[in-house]
């Protein structure tokens, strides 16, 4: 039987029934498109062709969506890949499931494209998700940082306070004469800024430790134990000391500062975004940009801890390290 179909707006054909058959299985062919064929009395709905739209069709085994594979496929892909394939997973997913119902049974992977779907609408999630998140980070790190800058700065000032106090006192800041004379030299002697800040601890300057912490790695929030040797442990102290300087000296000069990098009078620009907060001997509190390759900060362009820097007066300052 020689069968011709009405195929957006064209006559084609003629065609076999198998012919027929293998266009409905991949989509070409639709049953509510008109056919004739010999001995129909006009141009029928293919559906009512003898051997396409009765049982002869149903008897042949229905075609597996190529769309409805691809559009698994792509799902699965788009939850490892970060969301690059989950656009096309969805376009295929529908795709396939509207050739699915209009091919009468011609075709079958239904549940094939309702999983790519589900996992392409995953994927667009989790890519949604990560691209938040990725939008966000830089700003939320930002706030932190400047967070931690300003309460660095605010224990500065306390520290700052204390200083003044002990100076008042004792007739200068903490060092190895004062050293002798507060709490008779004991858990107090030392060169590290520990050591020199626990001076203003033991002589009653300050109760808390808490003045002394900067967020900075490798440090740890003081526990407040004040007693001994166990004020302002290893960890606890986030500032470095400046030992030879007075509030008598007529030019300001550095007193505290941070954060420096382990074990070396370089300024780390990780912690505050570039800054670098000192506490000077007038009592101030700057914040000021550090140099990201050298980690030097500049004063009148020139290293501030230069020993040569005019500001020491041709006395190399003596910096004590926290521990």
């Amino acid at each position: 039987m020689q069968i011709f179909i009405q195929h957006h707006g064209q006559q084609c054909g003629p065609f076999s029934l198998e012919q027929v058959r293998s266009g409905l299985g991949d989509g070409t062919y639709q049953l509510s498109e008109m056919a004739w064929y010999e001995g129909a009395t006009g141009w029928l709905q293919l559906a009512t062709v003898p051997g396409i739209g009765d049982k002869p069709l149903a008897a042949t085994a229905a075609r597996t969506s190529g769309l409805a594979i691809w559009s698994l496929v792509l799902g699965i892909l788009a939850i490892f890949s970060a969301g690059l394939t989950t656009i096309p997973a969805v376009i295929c997913g529908h795709l396939a499931l509207g050739r699915i119902k209009r091919s009468a049974g011609a075709q079958s992977g239904g549940g094939m494209a309702i999983a790519g779907l589900v996992t392409g609408y995953v994927g667009l999630f989790i890519f949604g998700i990560a691209m938040l998140a990725g939008l966000t980070a830089p700003m939320v790190l930002r706030q932190r940082k400047k967070a931690d800058q300003t309460q660095t700065i605010n224990n500065a000032r306390q520290i700052g306070l204390a200083l003044f106090e002990f100076q008042s006192e004792y007739g200068s800041h903490p060092n190895d004469v004062t050293a002798k004379t507060v709490s008779d030299g004991t858990a107090v002697t030392g060169n590290s800024s520990n050591a020199r800040f626990r001076q203003l601890i033991h002589s009653g300057m300050t109760q808390s430790e808490q003045m002394f912490y900067v967020r900075v790695p490798g440090s740890r929030k003081p526990d407040n134990r004040i007693d001994g040797s166990q004020a302002l442990e290893q960890g606890e102290c986030g500032f470095a000391y400046v030992e030879n300087s007075t509030a008598a000296n007529p030019v300001p000069k550095p007193l505290a500062m941070a954060p420096l990098l382990p074990g070396t009078t370089r300024f780390d620009p990780n912690p505050f975004d570039g800054k670098a907060v000192i506490l000077w001997t007038d009592n101030s509190v700057r914040s000021m940009e550090i140099d990201r390759k050298s980690g030097q900060v500049m004063l009148d362009g020139k290293n501030l801890l230069d020993p040569s820097h005019p500001i020491w007066g041709g006395k190399p300052p003596v910096i004590a390290l926290p521990e």
